[in-house]
């Protein structure tokens, strides 16, 4: 779904709109901030300055702060959504499957530490076009994705009968709290960063022990 907003009064006379690549190099200013700050609350105008344009400039391509913080989650979710899709079509056992799930989620994560909030900030007001928007296209196929694995896991006798629903949110939550509590990992371990090392040594961590809880 397409954010960009013909222009309008907001842009200044004499001050054109950024060229094709404007709305990336706004996004990227976002990310970075958020990646920067541990927070999803930074301004337009913080953002239109990192990028080194002006905040009207940010609502001539998004109209509003939830449109660029959108078109944030909408960027940040298109690759992994199409390797779960392609994971999805490939002939691999349901074990398998939800191995390299369970692995891609914590590597989007990893890459978007902000992602989960983000997500979680847009579905708030479920009337909003944001969170209809990521119900459709994020949510439920995420949550069709891990129903179709553990039935077919329960098929094949790789795992026993659990609650979808409760598995939704132990996947998702064990997935995305080591990057969004970087305080608590610094002083309750010492850990300044979640280095890609501790990424991937959680996400096998992570997988094997879920993979363990359910199987038969």
């Amino acid at each position: 779904m397409s954010t960009k907003k013909r222009p309008n009064s907001d842009v200044k006379e004499g001050r054109q709109p950024a060229g094709t690549n404007g709305r990336e190099v706004l996004l990227d200013a976002a990310s970075n901030l958020m990646i920067e700050t541990g927070s999803i609350d930074v301004s337009l105008h913080q953002i239109a300055r990192r990028a080194g344009l002006t905040a009207p400039l940010v609502k001539y391509w998004f109209g509003s702060r939830e449109g660029l913080l959108l078109a944030l989650a909408e960027r940040d979710v298109e690759g992994p959504l199409s390797q779960l899709a392609d994971l999805m079509d490939q002939e691999l056992d349901p074990a398998t499957k939800l191995r390299i799930h369970i692995h891609g989620i914590i590597s989007a994560y990893a890459q978007f530490p902000y992602l989960n909030r983000l997500i979680d900030q847009l579905l708030w007001d479920r009337e909003s076009e944001g969170s209809k928007v990521l119900r459709a296209r994020v949510i439920q196929p995420i949550a069709r994705a891990q129903r179709t694995i553990l039935s077919d896991g329960v098929a094949a006798g790789q795992f026993r009968e659990v609650n979808v629903k409760y598995m939704y949110f132990l996947i998702v939550g064990t997935c995305h709290y080591i990057f969004s509590t970087r305080v608590g990992a610094y002083e309750v371990f010492g850990v300044p960063r979640i280095t890609k090392e501790i990424s991937l040594d959680y996400a096998a961590f992570a997988t094997d022990t879920i993979l363990r809880g359910i199987s038969t």
